[in-house]
C-alpha cells in the first residue's frame, strides 16, 4: 500500500480529552502526579496509564453519560475517512485513552466500521479502571503508539500520523509524514526539538496536505522510472 494514516483520537479528533476529562471527574488521588512522573521519564506511558486507570472506580455508564454531555469532534473527520477509502489506505486510531469511550463515540457518529482502533482494553472494575495492553511488535519501541507507527512502516510506502500532545512524540517522530494540532503541546516539543511537522487546525486542512504529498510523490516516482 502507498500510505497508511495514523491518527490520535483525544483532542485531536476529539476537541476535548475523554480520558483526562474522566480523571477529573472520577479519578481518587493525585493524577496528576503521574502525569508528571511520566514527563520525567520515571514510568512508561503504560505504567501511566495503569497507576491512574486504578483511581477510577466508577460504571462505564456513569463514564459515558457524563462525556456524552461535552464531547465534540475536530472538523473534517469525516472527509478524511473518504479520502481514505477511496484511496484504500488504512486510517488507524492509535489512542492511550478507553477504548470503549473511542468505540462509543465512532458508533455515534458511524464511523465505527471505517477506521481501526490500535488501543488497550478497558474494562472497568471495583478496584479501577483495569488496562489489557497490546504486545509490542518490534523492541525497538517506545510505547505502542510508537510500535503501531514502526508496524505499519513495514506495510506501507509511507506512514502518516497526527496527535497533539506529549504521549505522541515517539510515534510523530517515527512517522514519513508529520502532522500537529496547531498551538498544541506537541507542537511545542516539535519547535523545541526540531521535528518537522504540519500544523493543522482540523482534517480539511490535513487531506489538503496529504493529497498534495501525494501527487508529488508519485510525479518524483514517474519521473524515476
Amino acid at each position: 500500500m502507498k500510505l497508511a494514516i495514523l491518527s490520535d483520537f483525544d483532542v485531536t479528533v476529539t476537541l476535548n480529552d475523554t480520558f483526562e476529562n474522566v480523571l477529573e471527574k472520577f479519578a481518587q488521588g493525585d493524577w496528576r502526579a503521574v502525569d508528571d512522573q511520566y514527563v520525567k521519564g520515571e514510568i512508561t506511558l503504560e505504567e501511566c496509564l495503569r497507576r491512574q486507570g486504578a483511581m477510577v472506580r466508577t460504571s462505564k455508564s456513569k463514564i459515558l453519560d457524563e462525556l456524552n454531555e461535552f464531547t465534540k469532534f475536530r472538523p473534517g473527520f469525516d472527509n478524511l475517512i473518504d479520502y481514505c477509502k477511496t484511496n484504500r489506505y488504512p486510517l488507524v486510531l492509535v489512542s492511550a485513552g478507553l477504548d470503549f469511550v473511542i468505540k462509543h463515540f465512532l458508533e455515534r457518529k458511524k464511523w465505527r466500521n471505517k477506521v481501526e482502533l490500535y488501543a488497550a482494553a478497558a474494562k472497568c472494575t471495583p478496584t479501577g479502571i483495569k488496562f489489557d495492553f497490546l504486545k509490542l511488535k518490534d523492541n525497538r519501541s517506545m510505547n505502542f503508539k510508537d510500535d503501531a507507527v514502526r508496524y505499519y512502516k513495514t506495510r506501507a510506502d509511507a506512514v502518516a500520523y497526527i496527535g497533539d500532545g506529549r504521549w505522541d512524540l515517539h510515534a510523530l517522530r517515527n512517522a514519513d509524514l508529520r502532522f500537529v494540532i496547531r498551538g498544541s503541546k506537541l507542537s511545542e516539543l516539535c519547535k523545541e526539538q526540531e521535528i518537522q511537522a504540519t500544523k493543522v487546525s482540523d482534517f480539511n486542512e490535513m487531506v489538503v496536505s496529504l493529497k498534495r504529498e501525494m501527487l508529488e510523490r508519485d510525479k518524483w516516482q514517474g519521473d524515476s522510472e
